[in-house]
């Protein structure tokens, strides 16, 4: 029998297309399975399949032409991990993903292991909202349980009154409410899940704009004892989904510096895309490696790095000129995106200078020359 030597990705989209390159240089070649004709990864894939996550004959192909398959998103139906997982390696497994794409189970799932999160309270039902009118510590962010990613379905209440409105326009039956946390810094902890141990990647301190990821910093500027927290948490939560593949998790800090989850995200991540090149193993090259059954080999930050988010509100008004991003230290990374539309992530680029402030400034200054 002929050995199976294409990885499967569900998900054609940014996370896919950079999987993509990197295994292609490594020499690996890449099936990519996805709805949408026009998917970034599916134009440079050595095999595209255009079709919905759950069509039989599809995945059908993957099991008969791959022997493993990782995920781009956690919002592709777990029940295709659970098909998958019966014929072929599958990374991460179903399990993870059922938890992570649903807000109510993966706050189960931390609280079982006594990981401390923002406090919340699920609603299910009108009757479960009602019993919600004497809460005092508001503000509150209302989030559907599913399909939430870069803000889309949060909605900040201010009080018991915003909270019935804003529930009754929404189109979900599911929901946590979330109490806002007093922040001092978000930070996200990319890992690198092998069969032989987790390699963590440096961490970084995530800026948002209107929810969406703004820009990174790396290395974080937090105490040593903080990013030992942030390790064990994520060791703890990888060994108990049994997880293999790539990891992130986003944590909170507060005011009172304690360190909260905010959530787990089962693949590689936007805050983890300057390790393309201010890491000497980037998060992409990880996933290759896990996924060909390789060694794990440590994740080293060759210098300070900021990475900015290009968002489709740049092209409002026609191609943005992206000639100052063609400098020295200074690494532009466009996703082959047909239409911009505000919000959509377009690229990004990543800056290395000496130090932190160094990156940062440059990278400041090269956004507002791009507006």
């Amino acid at each position: 029998m002929q050995e199976k030597k294409i990885i499967a990705m569900l998900g054609g989209g940014q996370l896919g297309l950079m999987f993509t390159e990197k295994a292609q240089m490594m020499g690996e070649k890449v099936l990519i399975l996805d709805p949408d004709p026009d998917c970034p990864a599916g134009k440079i894939a050595d095999k595209f399949i255009n079709a919905d996550y759950s069509n039989i004959e599809a995945l059908k192909i993957i099991i008969d032409n791959c022997d493993v398959c990782t995920t781009e998103f956690e919002n592709i139906p777990y029940k295709t991990l659970e098909i998958l997982e019966k014929k072929i390696k599958v990374f991460p497994n179903s399990n993870a993903l059922r938890i992570s794409q649903n807000r109510t189970l993966e706050k189960k799932f931390l609280n079982k292991l006594n990981i401390p999160i923002a406090e919340y309270y699920e609603i299910n039902s009108k009757d479960q909202l009602e019993l919600l009118k004497n809460i005092n510590n508001w503000p509150y962010i209302l989030k559907t349980s599913t399909f939430g990613y870069d803000g889309k379905g949060q909605t900040i209440v201010n009080n018991f009154n915003e909270l019935k409105d804003s529930y009754s326009e929404q189109d979900s039956t599911s929901f946590v409410l979330e109490e806002k946390v007093s922040l001092k810094k978000e930070v996200s902890q990319v890992a690198a899940c092998y069969n032989d141990g987790i390699v963590f990647l440096p961490i970084s301190e995530n800026i948002h704009i209107n929810n969406i990821l703004h820009k990174s910093l790396v290395p974080a500027s937090i105490p040593q004892d903080s990013i030992k927290i942030i390790k064990d948490i994520t060791e703890k939560i990888s060994s108990n989904l049994s997880y293999k593949g790539i990891l992130c998790i986003e944590f909170f800090i507060d005011n009172n510096d304690k360190i909260l989850v905010n959530e787990i995200a089962p693949r590689t991540h936007n805050s983890g895309h300057y390790s393309i090149e201010g890491c000497n193993i980037s998060q992409f090259e990880h996933q290759v490696k896990i996924l060909t059954n390789q060694k794990p080999i440590h994740s080293t930050l060759i210098s300070s790095s900021v990475m900015l988010n290009l968002l489709g509100d740049l092209w409002a008004k026609g191609s943005p000129d992206f000639s100052e991003a063609n400098k020295k230290n200074i690494f532009l990374h466009l996703y082959n995106k047909s239409g911009a539309k505000n919000g959509r992530k377009m690229g990004h680029i990543t800056i290395m200078e000496d130090t932190l402030i160094a990156s940062n400034n440059k990278a400041e200054e090269l956004f507002k020359k791009l507006n």
